[in-house]
């Protein structure tokens, strides 16, 4: 193997494991049980941006992340 592949591979390696270190570092905290949610804003399916606020005070508010559409099962 020549050294010049040797280092292609050190530097791909090293790339690797530093993307893989900042992916984790952004991950900074998370909501336990029980807690109110963050506030965010999302697009509607009709093109409407809705946020979280918009829902303050009203009786009930439940917050559904579902990724089973187009996912392999």
């Amino acid at each position: 193997m020549s050294k010049l592949m040797k280092q292609g591979k050190i530097l791909l390696f090293l790339g690797l494991l530093l993307a893989s270190r900042l992916g984790l570092a952004s991950v900074t905290w998370a909501v336990e049980v029980g807690e109110k949610a963050p506030g965010f804003k999302l697009a509607a399916t009709t093109g409407v941006d809705i946020s979280l606020s918009d829902f303050r005070g009203k009786k009930w508010v439940l917050v559904e992340f579902y990724g089973g559409d187009f996912q392999p099962t």
